[in-house]
């Protein structure tokens, strides 16, 4: 056969199976990924068709209407692309991109043929009426003439060269290949007949109804038919908008080619006022907004009607305050830090350009480009000036405040990767010499930038403000007290989280005089409505006789509070300890009791600082705080009438369950019975226990698998009888173990790679069993432990997101082996790369099954034979899929050599394509495999590419490549190959 891409695998099409049976066409293109694609198949029914038939030469040359119609093959096969054709809503964007011009030529007049009959020949459109055409001729007549213009445009034009979709085999011509004599004829020939294209598609402007012919508009000839008749009344109806819009760029386009302005500015106005009637996703228009903007902005530019200056795209404004003295500018620079469209190379232009004549500036100009420019650096995570902070310093308090105003306003468009830049940013700043004193309250005073950092990390940043307001504050006189004075008290206490300071703050407010005798001070419990404690702590509290100290150790616990809240746990225990010494002071039967309630909040806080610490926490610690934990659970029965509330049972059951103490859990010891989160805690344990000393026990597992389900199955809950069937029972939400809500919080704070392990292996098999796809399967370790069938109605994107939630906090708790198994890390990022791969985000499943590779093998210092237990041939096959979806066809094709048996189906497509986005020589040295080298030695022959051929042979001239050598030399040079496409693979996706 005459093409290359006939020699196919036994999963694909022939096309002329379609030619022996046409109603296969619709079903095979309806097919995701259909193989071959449809411009493939357009080209290989097109080149048939147009070939000649004495076999002297293999030229192309236009459909010969005549022979066609004598000809029943060839008239069935240009019938056949233009039903390709149709199903690709004639999309002439997508034809000129994949199709040669001849190509294209030759499929739009096969559709002049079929509709216009006697019409059907374009020179004969010189004194074409379109008032007595049918609407479906009508749109074949303006797509051809579209056509016509648009290649016109096209040739004038830069652009990429057309992507050829197979390699010629020796012997066999490539039916794409289009001599430079053809197209000159094409396009001489549409000259010749551009104006009266360009007439014709002003008088479809005003054309009434417009249909497009569609696949089942086609019929096509068999060895049974004699003649055929389409059914054109089969055909979609066309918006006029769409229709109309379309036919305005084309003619503007070509106009401004033909530097006739005027004309064009009429026409993209028209289109331009059309734009938003399209709809989302308009089938039969494929205008393209910003192209159409720009070429509106230039004619009107040339045309002297210029925009509002408000309305012009940024890089517009921006070359607009260039050449009006800078006015705007600021604002410009300001709204392009969120939206990033004028390049990063013209912004830092105009630094340069604005620091070779500073004296002609206005004044601070400078400094607030270079803020602004840093502030884009930041934004994007591209390196800024390091001499910043140092401009910064000079420019002393305005140009701080201008940084932190610029920095606050654009706080709410920033996601959170971009929000830790900026925390990082004004810390590396707040290292430049003398400016901590100006940046710190700078910070202070705007609460978007001030919510980046803990209280400590300030305090850290400037120590000396604290204590400078400290002692401002001792030295006024408090009889003195204005309302000024008073409104700083009040801020301290709001503010500030110095037990010294706050015990001060506390004093002096008590003393002090109201702003105005008419208008009482609040009480001190009443300055913040959001100041927060565990209830059995305020109720104690309150009990207590009202006293400055009582107020005090109010505000210490609601210090300690929001500190923990925010992860600061060792200043909320500092603050805390002081809060139980002061407390230990107050008169009142309820001392004894509130001291003990705040022995249990410290402990909780120890609790929680440890869990958020993990895996880095000393063992020593971790045992302390388990015993402490143990007499705290303990303690429910009450004995001396104080027993720990809800909250500290709850963290110190978590403790024991991430700290391994697991047989505690079991009956060890006595445990709080109306505690519900042991429903879920008792089954993970009991699970974990049992697979830690290598048990089998079905019963603890399923009773796991029972709770976890229930709670993400709803409102149907099933009960296994003791015969082992499955027996449903209704249950409401607020009887359930927990909400959805809750037992992700759960998990959160699940840190003991066993657990974390069991609840990943457990979500996994639900959603595999809910996928029923097993090309779509996810990674799970203890397969055997769970049932074969879900027996509730589970959503499945509820699992897969609970899952990758999982998933993501178990790698990023333990990236490597460092701090537990490597085989369990490894586990998780191949489950983390398997969601990715069923989500389609093929970039980061590539990564996590390359970073499974270098946690297995410790960075691929420790291969003996592991890569490939874990590169199963499973997982390359999804990996090489992830690089072709990418465009990365050489990696996917070096991957083939990966599998125990190369797939040279696969990997000599890859390696034909041209549409590869990665260096295809660059992959060289990773091949070890004979026959691929040789192939790819003679495709780069056959298309002239010399340098790339020499390359490849001296890959095949190594001795180590050699398949004459034995096993051994030739396993160690595929291992050192493969071991340097990894690590290249691992320097452009980790």
């Amino acid at each position: 056969m005459p093409l290359a891409d006939d020699r196919m695998a036994s999963d694909t099409v022939a096309w002329f199976e379609f030619l022996l049976n046409p109603t296969l066409l619709e079903s095979h293109l309806n097919q995701n990924n259909p193989e071959p694609s449809a411009i493939g198949l357009i080209i290989q029914f097109i080149y048939n068709a147009i070939k000649r038939g004495d076999g002297s030469n293999n030229e192309v040359e236009t459909i010969d209407v005549a022979a066609q119609e004598s000809n029943k093959k060839k008239n069935a096969l240009s019938v056949l692309a233009l039903k390709t054709g149709a199903h690709l809503c004639w999309n002439l964007e997508t034809y000129e991109q994949k199709l040669p011009l001849h190509m294209q030529d030759a499929l739009l007049n096969g559709l002049l043929h079929e509709t216009l009959d006697e019409l059907s020949s374009p020179s004969s459109h010189g004194t074409l009426d379109t008032g007595p055409l049918l609407p479906y001729q009508l749109f074949s007549v303006a797509l051809y003439h579209r056509y016509a213009l648009r290649a016109l445009v096209r040739a004038k034009l830069p652009a990429k060269p057309i992507k050829v979709s197979n390699v010629p085999i020796p012997g066999q011509q490539d039916p794409t290949q289009e001599s430079r004599e053809v197209q000159e004829g094409i396009l001489g020939m549409l000259d010749r007949g551009a104006e009266v294209s360009i007439r014709i598609l002003e008088q479809l402007l005003g054309a009434g109804e417009v249909r497009a012919p569609v696949m089942a508009s086609f019929a096509v000839h068999t060895h049974q038919t004699s003649t055929v008749c389409h059914a054109w009344d089969r055909c979609q109806s066309v918006a006029d908008e769409q229709f109309k819009c379309q036919i305005h760029y084309d003619l503007g386009a070509y106009h401004f080619l033909q530097e006739r302005y005027e004309d064009a500015y009429s026409h993209f106005s028209e289109a331009l006022k059309l734009l938003p009637e399209l709809g989302s996703n308009p089938e039969y228009c494929q205008v393209n907004e910003s192209k159409l903007k720009g070429y509106y902005n230039s004619c009107a530019s040339l045309c002297g009607r210029t925009t509002p200056v408000e309305k012009r795209s940024l890089y517009d404004r921006f070359s607009h305050a260039l050449s009006n003295r800078y006015q705007g500018l600021i604002e410009v620079l300001s709204d392009d830090n969120v939206a990033f469209e004028i390049p990063s190379y013209l912004r830092k232009n105009l630094e340069l350009d604005l620091q070779t004549r500073p004296e002609k500036l206005p004044n601070g100009l400078l400094l607030q480009v270079q803020t602004l420019n840093t502030i884009r650096n930041v934004f994007e995570g591209e390196v800024w000036q390091s001499n910043y902070p140092i401009a910064l310093a000079q420019a002393g308090k305005p140009g701080v405040q201008f940084l932190i105003q610029n920095l606050a306003a654009k706080m709410n468009q920033l996601d959170s990767a971009q929000k830790e830049r900026v925390h990082l940013f004004l810390l590396t700043v707040n290292l430049g010499p003398k400016i901590s004193e100006v940046l710190v309250p700078a910070i202070m005073s705007s609460n978007p930038v001030k919510s980046l950092f803990q209280q400590d990390e300030l305090t850290e940043m400037w120590p000396q403000y604290e204590e400078s307001r400290m002692k401002s504050i001792k030295k006024s006189d408090v009889e003195m007290l204005g309302s000024g004075e008073l409104n700083d008290l009040i801020w301290d206490l709001i503010h500030s989280y110095k037990p010294d300071l706050l015990k001060d703050s506390v004093m002096q407010y008590k003393t002090a005089l109201p702003a105005r005798p008419d208008i009482p001070k609040k009480e001190i419990t009443e300055l913040n409505t959001k100041w927060e404690m565990p209830i059995p702590i305020y109720n104690t509290l309150m009990k207590l006789p009202a006293s400055p100290p009582r107020d005090l150790v109010y505000i210490y616990i609601a210090k300690a509070v929001e500190l923990n809240q925010a992860k600061s746990f060792q200043s909320a225990l500092d603050l805390l300890e002081e809060a139980n010494s002061h407390a230990a002071k107050l008169q009142g039967r309820e001392t004894p009791r509130l001291c003990k309630l705040l022995m249990w909040m410290i402990l909780l806080t120890k609790i929680q600082h440890c869990l958020h610490e993990l895996p880095c926490v000393n063992n020593s610690v971790m045992a302390e705080l388990t015993n402490e934990a143990r007499q705290c659970l303990g303690g429910h029965s009450g004995r001396d009438g104080i027993a720990p509330w809800t909250g500290v049972n709850n963290w110190c059951v978590l403790l024991l369950l991430n700290a391994g103490e697991w047989t505690s859990l079991l009956g060890g010891t006595s445990l709080p019975s109306h505690l519900p989160l042991l429903a879920l805690v008792r089954p993970l344990a009991a699970t974990a226990h049992a697979l830690r000393e290598k048990h089998t026990n079905k019963k603890v597992w399923y009773d796991l698998w029972e709770v976890v389900v229930g709670i993400m199955g709803g409102s149907i809950q099933h009960k296994r009888s003791s015969s082992g069937q499955s027996i449903a029972m209704e249950r409401h939400h607020d009887t359930g173990i927990m909400s959805r809500s809750d037992f992700l919080d759960f998990l959160a704070n699940v840190r003991e790679p066993s657990c974390l392990s069991i609840m990943i292996s457990l979500l996994g098999h639900v959603l595999n069993i809910l996928n029923q796809e097993p090309s779509n399967a996810v990674h799970i370790d203890h397969l055997a432990m769970w049932p074969p069938t879900v027996d509730i109605v589970v959503s499945m994107q509820c699992i897969r997101d609970t899952l990758a939630w999982t998933v993501e906090h178990a790698t990023r708790l333990y990236p490597s082996g460092t701090h537990t198994n490597a085989a369990l890390c490894t586990s998780w990022h191949l489950s983390r790369a398997d969601l990715a791969y069923m989500n389609d985000q093929y970039h980061n499943a590539l990564a996590s099954y390359l970073t499974a590779v270098f946690v297995a093998t410790d960075f691929l210092r420790n291969d003996n034979g592991v890569v490939q237990t874990v590169l199963t041939d499973g997982i390359i096959r999804r990996m090489i899929r992830c690089c072709m979806n990418l465009n990365c066809y050489t990696q996917a094709a070096i991957l083939c050599q990966f599998l125990e048996n190369i797939d040279y189906s696969t990997a000599l497509r890859c390696l034909q394509e041209r549409n590869s986005v990665d260096a295809m020589d660059a992959y060289y040295s990773c091949l070890w495999d004979v026959s691929l080298i040789e192939f790819i030695i003679n495709m780069h022959q056959k298309r002239g590419e010399i340098q790339r051929r020499d390359k490849a042979m001296k890959m095949m001239s190594l001795l180590e490549v050699n398949s004459n050598n034995n096993d051994e030399i030739q396993r160690e040079a595929a291992k050192v190959r493969k071991h340097r496409f990894l690590r290249s693979m691992a320097k452009q996706y980790l």
